[in-house]
């Protein structure tokens, strides 16, 4: 598996990408670019994982992170 995965901005956090990115390290090689409209991860060198099973985790990773970083930002302007 070596196409990339695009994160649309206006979607998903790129914070949240690169933190994703940042768990999965040690199960895949991630190349993250940043674009003016989107983050773009490419995985290579899975170990031990089917490529599809650890991208599909990688994107519901991604998610989580943007929706726990958005929920937090919104606690935040209320307090």
């Amino acid at each position: 598996m070596a196409e990339g995965i695009t994160f649309d901005r206006s979607l998903y956090l790129p914070d949240a990408v690169e933190a994703a990115a940042a768990a999965y390290a040690g199960h895949a090689q991630l190349s993250v670019t940043h674009t003016a409209d989107a983050v773009v991860v490419v995985i290579s060198e899975v170990v031990e994982h089917d490529p599809q099973v650890l991208a599909n985790a990688f994107c519901n990773h991604v998610l989580h992170e943007t929706i726990a970083r958005r929920r937090q930002a919104a606690l935040e302007e209320v307090a």
